[in-house]
């Protein structure tokens, strides 16, 4: 576990974000769901992150000065292409923003409705409301249709998913180990809502 100078732990932030009820690409919620359940340490925030971008800057600015979160964990499945279903992708992002024309497309697709992993992290960063340290946890999707139900390949991996969400919020040796990485805009786009 990581202390800041006064001896107090690491506030961390774990979210989930997808959407609901649309198969592999409920997942973030799911581990959202799942770590919920567990007896978190006091230092430890596990929410539902699958919402409006400008809410969750608002949600991050919300917390007191002297006790914001250090650390943010987001969950999500991006569907990249060139992995197998069900493969997770774990690193820190490098916090380098992309172009302003692709911050301006966050934006537009979080009006529109679109949930995606990368529009909240550009968008969030852009206007600085997210914390020093920030991880991204990635499930390769395979099944992109309505319906509660993982694909076998994301099911067969989601119990080590929860598993890595959790490290990463309360270990601080596999945060040392993760590879840092730039945001990646090249993600498959989603169908739009709203």
């Amino acid at each position: 576990m990581a202390w800041t100078t006064d001896n107090t732990a690491v506030r961390v932030l774990v979210g989930g974000v997808g959407y609901p009820d649309l198969c592999d690409y409920s997942i973030g919620i799911l581990v959202q769901e799942q770590l919920s359940t567990r007896a978190a340490p006091p230092h430890v925030t596990v929410e539902d992150l699958s919402y409006n971008p400008i809410a969750i800057i608002q949600r991050l600015n919300d917390e007191p000065d002297g006790d914001r979160f250090s650390r943010v964990v987001f969950v999500s499945a991006v569907k990249r292409g060139g992995s197998p279903a069900g493969a997770v992708r774990c690193y820190q992002w490098d916090r380098v923003l992309p172009s302003d024309e692709e911050v301006q497309r966050a934006v537009t697709d979080g009006v529109t409705g679109i949930i995606a992993v990368e529009n909240t992290l550009a968008i969030a960063e852009y206007f600085k409301a997210l914390p020093e340290e920030v991880i991204v946890i990635e499930v390769e999707p395979e099944t992109h249709e309505f319906g509660a139900e993982l694909s076998p390949a994301v099911r067969e991996g989601f119990e080590s998913t929860c598993e890595l969400a959790w490290s990463c919020a309360t270990e601080e040796a596999i945060i040392r180990d993760l590879p840092v990485k730039p945001l990646s805009f090249n993600a498959i786009p989603l169908i739009r809502f709203g």
